[in-house]
């Protein structure tokens, strides 16, 4: 994501200290604050969502500074943790070694995506004969896999890894924004905050599959069945393309909640951009690969 500040939300906990405190704790029970919320009674008590250290908002009280840039949090010198919210860009990040990686893991700091459901997972089976009404499975144990990414060069890890699904990812949104995701074929593991591409900067095919996020602007059903193509527009910028679509069946497509009544809806996809007509798209997308942003959600991106 394109943005000036990395940072689009703090850890709010009174009494939590950097240097004493565990970080399970902060990330369990501290209260996300974005910029508009900030209040000058937790000054002193915010914290970063990726290294836990302390932050300030900047201006402190006003909601721009005087070359009118929007109020931001930065890290306070007082500690020098090891950040990628730090810098502009995180090319990604590398594991001294596999017990340190598996670690990362168990703390849900790092996800090994083996890959994304293709079909709609099946209901477990259950003796109670009424039919299942509970949520869909989004997260299915994969293989071992050997990733590259160890801090040596040609260095991989066996680690325990996950097929999963982008309605998963956005359930607990504001919880994985920081969190670091290894993609099939990638080298290193990168924060989602930054594999996110905006659709409107997208001015060309590509053939390496990766996470878009774009905002609706209109959607149909092409045929008069749900087996056919539901084509759903998104606000974008007429260029030497015209515009961008995504393009599922109109039954899985209702299911994600994307019916004719989804404008300013934004979704959320995994897959590669082709060319459609005189426009982009995003088509032949399994069950997995792409969900609607719940809406308290969609300050993080826009």
């Amino acid at each position: 994501m394109e943005d000036n500040n990395q940072i689009k939300f703090a850890l709010y906990l009174e009494y939590w200290d950097f240097e004493t405190g565990d970080k399970k704790v902060l990330k369990k029970d501290g209260v996300e604050v974005t910029t508009t919320e900030y209040t000058k009674d937790m000054k002193g008590h915010i914290f970063c969502p990726e290294c836990s250290a302390s932050l300030f908002r900047s201006p402190e009280e006003k909601d721009y500074d005087a070359n009118g840039r929007k109020a931001f949090y930065a890290h306070s010198r007082k500690h020098q943790s090891t950040c990628s919210l730090r810098v502009k860009k995180a090319p990604g990040k590398r594991y001294d070694s596999e017990e340190i990686a598996k670690k990362a893991i168990e703390d849900e700091e790092l996800v090994v995506v083996k890959g994304f459901m293709k079909e709609k997972p099946k209901p477990p089976k259950i003796d109670n004969p009424q039919q299942y009404q509970g949520e869909p499975v989004e997260d299915v144990d994969g293989d071992l896999a050997e990733v590259p990414i160890g801090r040596h060069s040609g260095e991989t890890f066996s680690l325990p890894s996950r097929i999963t699904t982008m309605r998963g990812l956005c359930r607990n949104f504001n919880k994985n924004l920081y969190k670091y995701f290894h993609l099939p074929g990638r080298k290193n593991a990168i924060q989602l905050n930054n594999l996110l591409v905006d659709i409107r900067n997208v001015t060309e095919t590509d053939e390496v599959p990766k996470f878009y996020f774009a905002k609706v602007s209109r959607s149909w059903n092409c045929g008069p069945t749900p087996q056919n193509i539901r084509q759903t527009m998104f606000e974008y910028p007429r260029g030497e393309f015209v515009d961008f679509c995504l393009k599922a069946t109109d039954e899985i497509s209702r299911d994600h909640g994307i019916d004719d009544n989804a404008k300013g809806k934004i979704v959320i996809m995994f897959g590669t951009v082709t060319e459609s007509g005189i426009g982009l798209s995003i088509e032949g997308v399994g069950w997995g690969e792409f969900a609607v942003l719940p809406d308290k959600y969609a300050d993080l991106l826009y």
